[in-house]
């Protein structure tokens, strides 16, 4: 398998050794009627986590992004990729080593500190949770753009135990009771995800209000020690930090902004992926013991608390790597919202297969949601391989980074999924126009601004001089009114970097087309 065109995430060893995924192009996610994905930015190294910057709500969102092999943090503001920092020590030669999470404090900007998941080579390979201060426009008053200098590193966990390239888990974020919470996988050491005093297999939730400014660490643990956390009268300090326990490889979780209940997606081994539902502190999720709802493994370790079934699971016809995609929040406004319908709803991805599943709640139960318009499956969107992070944003939409196309170098990109807010599509020509595109000439990645009177049914591509077209920006989605921006990174449809020359971007909507020329050279 090629390492640049996806990570393992902690497949069971039998499953990686049989397992060779084909990726194809990937484009944008089918997704049912009425909503819409484009492309945000393209042209990125393996971006792997996501992360929003807590502005005022109803401005544009920024959005933070980091890649993992580069360990480079960047952020999307106003349609602009600005380079934020890049995270110095990062060990990241292995499918499941780098950087692989970002929050940013939910107190920001008086609290202006971005944190990261890594894993670090400073002094053989640990895990680190470090935090550094950001600088720039905080206020979002100008362009948005952020900063960081690595000198500003504070460590608040820098030896978590990472002996095997994998099962590291990867991610950090904040929920509603403002505590930073914490993934880590097992190591490759299963029972240990038993015992709270071992910092594997586990989720922590860390209380970081107290940790002082400017570079260090790493801090006393009684200084990240929450109130609140299960197990404060085990002697360990370890134990302190643990929210959650019995965890293979929660790569990614997401936190419910209004119940603080956590959904984990834990990585599974020979058999099932598994989707976790912890509303309550000490929940046990049950790895080894259990793998989904199958007995799995004995371990000398008394489980400390009854082990939890998981709300959703799947077996390895389906797909081979699960992947948290978010609990869906209906926002009050926001122009991209889902809908009241979607509200409370979990969603969960497979990274390999693409597929996206909806799950909707009745008291302590979780079932499939049932199908919608254009929706053919159980799967509520296909086409999202590859997909490594979901974030919702204060405008309702559900941004979500993929790591490669066909697993190309530098073909990374940051996609949207939004639904139109509109009660009728008009059915005749739509008024719109296209901006000249720039750079012009450009050596490959080219930015298409276009603007819709109208929510519209748009199709968008680029064709060369005789005509056949070379790419699909958007294939028949529904967009909505107001001005959009697309890149493209002069690829064809199959990945491959087209020859220099003329082409044309091709937009249609409604009954009208318009088309703009593009020069680029090598």
């Amino acid at each position: 398998m090629r390492r640049l065109a996806y990570i393992a995430i902690g497949l069971g060893a039998q499953h990686l050794a049989s397992c060779s995924p084909q990726f194809a192009f990937a484009g944008p996610a089918t997704v049912p009627e009425g909503f819409f994905d484009n492309q945000m930015a393209s042209g990125l190294a393996e971006p792997v986590g996501l992360a929003a910057v807590p502005d005022a709500f109803g401005s544009p969102p920024r959005v933070l992004f980091v890649e993992q092999r580069t360990a480079r943090v960047a952020m999307i503001s106003g349609g602009t990729v600005f380079t934020v920092g890049t995270v110095p020590g990062v060990a990241s030669v292995d499918f499941e080593r780098g950087l692989l999470g970002v929050a940013v404090d939910p107190n920001f900007p008086s609290r202006p500190y971005l944190y990261v998941h890594c894993t670090d080579g400073r002094a053989g390979h640990t895990i680190a949770i470090s935090r550094f201060t950001l600088t720039g426009d905080l206020t979002h008053a100008g362009n948005g753009a952020l900063q960081f200098d690595p000198a500003s590193r504070y460590d608040l966990l820098d030896a978590l135990p990472d002996n095997a390239t994998n099962h590291n888990g990867g991610t950090v974020r904040f929920g509603p009771d403002h505590m930073l919470y914490v993934s880590l996988g097992d190591d490759l050491t299963g029972c240990l995800a038993q015992d709270p005093a071992q910092l594997v297999g586990k989720i922590l939730r860390l209380d970081v209000s107290r940790l002082p400014a400017g570079p260090g660490g790493p801090p006393p643990l009684a200084l990240l020690i929450p109130p609140g956390n299960p197990f404060p009268s085990l002697p360990d300090s370890n134990s302190k930090l643990v929210w959650t326990v019995g965890l293979r490889n929660p790569f990614r979780f997401h936190i419910d902004d209004r119940t603080g209940a956590l959904e984990i997606a834990d990585v599974g081994q020979d058999t099932y992926e598994e989707l976790d539902w912890a509303p309550s502190a000490g929940m046990d999720m049950g790895w080894p013991l259990k793998e989904a709802s199958s007995l799995y493994a004995s371990c000398s370790q008394q489980p400390p608390s009854p082990v939890t079934s998981p709300i959703h699971y799947y077996d390895h016809s389906v797909g081979l790597a699960i992947m948290s995609a978010g609990v869906y929040r209906q926002r009050s406004t926001g122009n991209y919202r889902f809908g009241t319908e979607y509200d409370g709803d979990c969603f969960l991805i497979d990274y390999y297969s693409g597929m996206m599943r909806r799950l909707k709640g009745s008291g302590s139960s979780w079932s499939i949601a049932p199908m919608v318009q254009g929706q053919t499956s159980s799967s509520w969107a296909t086409g999202l391989d590859q997909v490594s992070d979901v974030l919702e944003t204060a405008d309702g939409a559900m941004w979500y980074c993929r790591q490669a196309v066909s697993g190309a170098a530098g073909t990374g990109e940051i996609r949207r999924i939004g639904r139109v807010q509109t009660t009728s599509v008009p059915a005749g020509a739509a008024t719109f126009s296209i901006e000249a595109p720039r750079p012009s000439p450009s050596a490959g990645v080219v930015t298409l601004g276009w603007t819709l009177a109208d929510a519209q049914r748009v199709e968008l591509g680029v064709y060369d001089v005789r005509g056949r077209r070379v790419r699909a920006l958007y294939a028949n989605s529904l967009a909505p009114a107001g001005r959009h921006e697309t890149v493209w990174d002069g690829r064809d449809d199959q990945g491959a970097a087209v020859d220099p020359g003329l082409y044309f971007m091709r937009l249609r909507a409604g009954e009208a087309e318009r088309s703009t020329r593009i020069t680029l050279v090598r």
